[in-house]
């Protein structure tokens, strides 16, 4: 097995010797040896004066879309510890700046070191802050650079329309799955998205190929966030997300977020495993199930639905960073539920088309009813997002800091 080091394993001090540092991490900020980022910073030299946490908190402990208000002081190091979400994306009243840095949390610093696991997915909002953060700080950023766990080779869906720029997608131009480390996707924001305003460096990883698994890098995997507890979580992610745009649940409060699919009025889930199957989604199976979620939607009571499996594509022993059409299969998902639900199925527009980025999608399929109709429509949309892919594809090259063979 090749060893891949992260930015964090690499880390020396350099110009960041003896200067007051806020650092930007949770959980995940780990080297190999399991040594938390402010402890590596600090050994080196680094005065980590400011810790940030972003959704989730700086512990990772808090669920999805919960503000966090209130400094506090870290368990660890003493230092204190600011919010970068104090506010839900539509409950911004009362502060100017609600995704960006406190007041005066930036006051008396050199810069900004961050380090936080991605996943490689839009929706994810981690990328978000680290943009905002490029926007907004007047200081030098540093990225410490990690893998991407779902692999850097597949690029799928669409971009995102400028009005439906939210927190769980701030940029155009960004498909849904980018393939990019998120120093690279740093380099990306910086350089056509704000006219490379940011004093950015990325500390690089060293022996990562694009199309590695996860696996294959040797690195410990932790739960970037309280629902993405296992690779085989962050590789559905990419479609499963988009059930988070309806009424039904996606599986939180269970063991198996984004791998479970239901609401209390599917009855009959073996139906749903039927036509999903009959689909063919390329590397997915769905088992018809039951499951009750302990929290969030649907709390206490026995849903219906299925899990969604991953399974090798022609006769492969392994999947390689989950199915290469994902997002398209989460749109066949919602498609088909709507068709066979017309009656229970519901829509969260505003999120559903935060997620997806269009407004077009939800407004197609339940105009159309989802007939034939509907799926040579879904057909005929996914020819437009092969179109914003290629465009991707090719724009990305300049930034790419890792080819097929690592430098």
């Amino acid at each position: 097995m090749k060893v891949v080091s992260t930015g964090l394993d690499n880390f020396k001090a350099g110009k960041l010797a003896g200067q007051k540092i806020g650092l930007v991490t949770n959980q995940t900020g780990l080297n190999r040896h399991y040594q938390r980022t402010a402890q590596v910073l600090t050994a080196a030299g680094v005065q980590v004066a400011a810790l940030f946490g972003p959704e989730h908190g700086y512990y990772g402990v808090e669920q999805d879309a919960i503000a966090l208000q209130e400094t506090e002081r870290d368990r660890w190091s003493g230092a204190p510890v600011y919010s970068l979400y104090r506010h839900k994306d539509d409950e911004r009243a009362g502060d100017s700046n609600p995704f960006g840095p406190p007041p005066g949390s930036l006051d008396g610093l050199d810069g900004l070191v961050f380090d936080i696991q991605d996943v490689g997915v839009r929706y994810y909002t981690y990328p978000t802050t680290l943009g905002i953060l490029l926007e907004q700080a007047d200081l030098p950023i540093y990225v410490i650079d990690r893998p991407n766990p779902i692999g850097g080779t597949i690029i799928e869906g669409p971009n995102l329309e400028p009005e439906f720029s939210s927190f769980v997608g701030r940029y155009p131009q960004i498909p849904v799955r980018h393939g990019l480390t998120l120093g690279e996707l740093a380099l990306f924001i910086n350089r056509y998205l704000l006219n490379g305003r940011a004093k950015l460096e990325v500390l690089k990883l060293d022996g990562w190929q694009r199309d590695m698994t996860w696996q294959e890098t040797g690195l410990p995997w932790l739960a970037t966030s309280p629902n993405l507890p296992a690779l085989s979580t962050a590789r559905l992610y990419p479609g499963t997300c988009l059930i988070e745009g309806t009424n039904l649940s996606i599986g939180r409060g269970t063991a198996q977020p984004f791998e479970l699919i239901g609401a209390p009025w599917l009855t009959r889930p073996d139906r749903l495993a039927q036509e999903l199957n009959r689909l063919a989604r390329p590397g997915l199976y769905f088992r018809d199930t039951f499951f009750k979620p302990s929290y969030d939607r649907f709390a206490g009571q026995v849903c219906g639905g299925v899990q969604v499996h991953l399974q090798p594509e022609d006769g492969q022993p392994e999947q390689k960073n989950g199915p290469a059409q994902i997002v398209r299969s989460g749109l066949h998902l919602v498609a088909t539920l709507l068709k066979l639900y017309p009656e229970n199925f519901g829509w969260l527009p505003a999120h559903f088309d935060r997620l997806i980025g269009s407004d077009k999608p939800r407004l197609h399929l339940t105009a159309l009813a989802l007939g034939s109709e509907g799926q040579t429509w879904l057909e005929e949309l996914f020819e437009e997002w092969a179109i914003q892919e290629a465009h991707f594809t090719a724009q990305r090259q300049d930034i790419l800091l890792y080819g097929a063979e690592t430098s």
